[in-house]
């Protein structure tokens, strides 16, 4: 693929299982949203695309015996109906005539239907994006594949809605194929891949028009990202929150959390909805491009260290000249929503683990870990400088949320205690966040003898 990316992907309405469309095209490999066994169905794309393989061998009258190609090559056993592809996976086949290969990809199955949400949980997001990895997984292995022609996989008979399954289609290929470009550049020159056709197709003419303007009208919305060849979020962090909430309320006992492990993870989710306007700031500056939106934490994790700072100087030098409200009550209230918005996410982090992603690396992961920690000890630090009569210099200040308090401060009242706890409770929270990053990244390195 020489071309730029986003010059390389194109929505296109036509039956993916019509040689004469394919050839129009010069499709040499589609893809069929097949179910778990790979024995094809009798409806949607995959009853399709064995139709109309096992019709082009009957007219060449070849393998009469065989009712099924496909099945053919696939069937490892006397029994039809196992498992030969896990939902998110894909499996290559030969075409037989009507093009050179069929993967077969296994979708999710829309779970928006039931419980008290009304739009599907993050592990049929994750499944979903997963296919697309696993198409394009196959299109290394393959570097004569050319032309590829995709479904909107999972939007038919698994009933997600086409917008939200046609997002995440172009967002994950694109995404899929970036990285491949970016992290093995030298197989990526080999291969052969051209373009990426998404086919629309539906018995009602007006569902189909609807359907490729609505595809057209999302890749259209993510050119601008795909020119900068940057990774494509294809969800908000609003919506993705609501997902991860759903997938905790209606999955969370088939994974063992009972009673106080349910309720903690479904509570800390509701605590979290206090902080919806930090995630709508995260969506108003990157949009859906996942670079800006992984700069603006780390700018606004900087921009809170900040935040105490400048508090602290506008009230010992009293830039708020007779303002007790602001110095008393405003400023104190915005430090401790920032805290509790960095203890929180982390703590999401941590007990949201098995369903959330790390969006990044280790080595920005332990950098950021050490911003949160000094922008919440100097967090901490104006409180006490508050609490205390605004007595403190600044490396007094400073000294007091890093180190600790001293003796003689912290054993002045009873709110002193309660400072000293929280404060210690913050820290101890830190070093077991550190020690448990080192315990599940940390490498044993080689040395010579």
């Amino acid at each position: 693929m020489k071309e730029e990316l986003v010059k390389s992907i194109f929505f296109e309405k036509g039956n993916i299982a019509d040689r004469k469309e394919l050839d129009k095209r010069n499709i040499d490999t589609i893809v069929n949203a097949a179910n778990p066994t790979l024995m094809g169905s009798t409806q949607g794309v995959d009853g399709a695309i064995h139709k109309s393989i096992n019709r082009i061998f009957r007219k060449k009258g070849k393998d009469n015996r065989f009712k099924d190609m496909i099945c053919k090559e696939l069937k490892t056993g006397k029994e039809a109906n196992i498992i030969r592809c896990q939902r998110g996976e894909a499996v290559a086949t030969s075409g037989y005539g009507l093009c050179d290969y069929v993967i077969h990809v296994v979708g999710a199955k829309y779970d928006g239907d039931c419980g008290r949400f009304h739009d599907c949980s993050s592990s049929v997001v994750h499944i979903l994006e997963s296919c697309y990895y696993s198409i394009v997984k196959i299109i290394k292995e393959h570097p004569d594949i050319k032309n590829i022609a995709i479904p909107i996989i999972s939007s038919g008979e698994y009933k997600i809605p086409f917008h939200t399954a046609a997002e995440i289609a172009i967002a994950s290929i694109y995404n899929a194929i970036l990285e491949w470009k970016l992290h093995d550049p030298e197989v990526f020159e080999m291969s052969g891949l051209e373009k990426i056709y998404f086919f629309v197709y539906d018995n009602e003419q007006n569902e189909v028009e609807k359907q490729l303007q609505d595809g057209r009208n999302i890749l259209k919305k993510y050119i601008p990202i795909m020119t900068e060849e940057k990774k494509i979020v294809f969800q908000s962090s609003i919506r993705a929150h609501f997902r991860y909430w759903k997938e905790i309320a209606d999955y969370d006992k088939t994974r063992g959390y009972f009673s106080i492990a349910k309720w903690v993870r479904e509570f800390l989710m509701v605590i979290r909805l206090f902080f919806l306007p930090v995630m709508l700031l995260k969506d108003l500056y990157g949009g859906r491009n996942w670079e800006k939106r992984r700069q603006f934490v780390e700018w606004f994790a900087a921009v809170k260290i900040l935040i105490p700072v400048i508090f602290y100087i506008l009230v010992k030098y009293k830039v708020m000249v007779d303002n007790s409200t602001m110095e008393d009550v405003v400023f104190p209230i915005i430090v401790i929503y920032n805290i509790s918005d960095t203890v929180t996410y982390l703590l999401s982090l941590i007990i949201l683990a098995d369903i959330q992603r790390p969006s990044a690396n280790i080595i920005r992961s332990m950098i950021m870990l050490f911003v949160n920690y000094i922008e919440v000890s100097l967090g901490m630090s104006f409180l006490y400088f508050i609490y205390h009569g605004k007595t403190f210099m600044f490396f007094e200040m400073v000294s007091n949320g890093i180190f600790g308090m001293e003796e003689e401060t912290v054993m002045n009242s009873s709110w002193d205690y309660i400072f000293s706890f929280v404060d210690s409770g913050i820290k101890f929270f830190f070093i077991t966040l550190v020690f448990g990053y080192f315990a599940n990244h940390m490498h044993q390195r080689k040395f010579r003898s």
